[in-house]
């Protein structure tokens, strides 16, 4: 059956004229009478009986108008909801990022776009999990490489690599460092990756000028944690090997050092992604515009 059809007969019986329903709809008179007779042989039965003075429904078509003219404002109804989602952010919000990522900034981020939308629910998981961005629901994601599929967009934000950090208090009672050979006779605290607790046995090394250097650090405390190693470097327990992004603010108030600020692991890039069918979701597009400037700021 048409819809449009019997939204045209809908409007045809509430007007009670062919020609004053057809100036209403923007159609001729003659297409307006057409679709009616389409309806009305889709349907096998007469719905209206036609004079020069007036209509007059059938039996058949005050049924069958009692239930089109409910399902016509139901389907406005929805229409006119569906094109408000479209215009105004709602809904869910899902974000990603990575375990060690500084998730001050995206809090940041969310706490602003939450008072300018507050009826938007922000759902926010910090994960070193490789998360199916689609098949899970999510909005954002902050990776470490872009996703290798025409349907996102990836903003590169930058990037940086891990940097040597340990507290003013640790480093007044030990030995001087001013070389990556030093760290041998200093308290390290290692930072054990759930996906392989093998791979920052060593660390390895790259100065701004392309020297190289692989230290295997003398681990006081090793843990799987980011934040549990960083607690200890800021209570004085020794040298760490940290995400930039941690520690910025902490060395910026001098709870913490940037021990041979010439050297750091090699550097690997920060994206901004987002699928790129939701680019003009108004939740998303809202967002990217909060969150961009933050994370690069934070990326040296």
């Amino acid at each position: 059956m048409d819809l449009n059809g019997a939204k045209i007969f809908v409007r045809v019986v509430q007007m009670g004229s062919f020609t004053r329903a057809a100036a209403e709809l923007g159609l001729p008179n003659s297409t307006v009478s057409d679709r009616i007779s389409d309806l009305e042989k889709a349907l096998g039965v007469s719905l209206l009986v036609r004079t020069t003075r007036k209509l007059r429904l059938t039996d058949a078509g005050s049924i069958f108008f009692k239930k089109a003219e409910l399902a016509v404002a139901a389907l406005t109804s929805a229409g006119e909801e569906t094109s408000s989602f479209q215009q105004h952010p709602s809904g869910t919000l899902k974000i990603t990022a990575p375990v060690d990522f500084d998730y001050t900034s995206v809090c940041e981020a969310v706490i602003e776009y939450n008072k300018k939308f507050p009826e938007v629910r922000v759902e926010m998981l910090l994960t070193d999990r490789l998360v199916d961005l689609v098949g899970e629901g999510f909005d954002i994601a902050i990776r470490a490489s872009p996703l290798k599929d025409a349907g996102f967009t990836a903003k590169r934000m930058g990037e940086a690599g891990l940097i040597l950090v340990a507290a003013p208090q640790y480093l007044e009672q030990s030995s001087a460092i001013s070389q990556p050979g030093e760290l041998a006779f200093h308290q390290c605290l290692v930072i054990l990756p759930e996906q392989d607790a093998n791979s920052l046995a060593t660390w390895n090394l790259v100065s701004t000028d392309g020297q190289k250097a692989k230290i295997v650090p003398r681990a006081r405390i090793s843990s799987n944690s980011v934040g549990a190693i960083k607690h200890l470097a800021l209570i004085g327990e020794g040298i760490a090997l940290m995400p930039p992004t941690l520690v910025r603010g902490d060395i910026s108030r001098k709870q913490l050092v940037h021990v041979l600020p010439g050297w750091s692991t090699a550097p690997w890039p920060s994206y901004l992604v987002y699928a790129s069918h939701r680019n003009s979701s108004p939740k998303v597009k809202e967002m990217i515009p909060l969150l961009e400037p933050r994370i690069r700021s934070i990326i040296w």
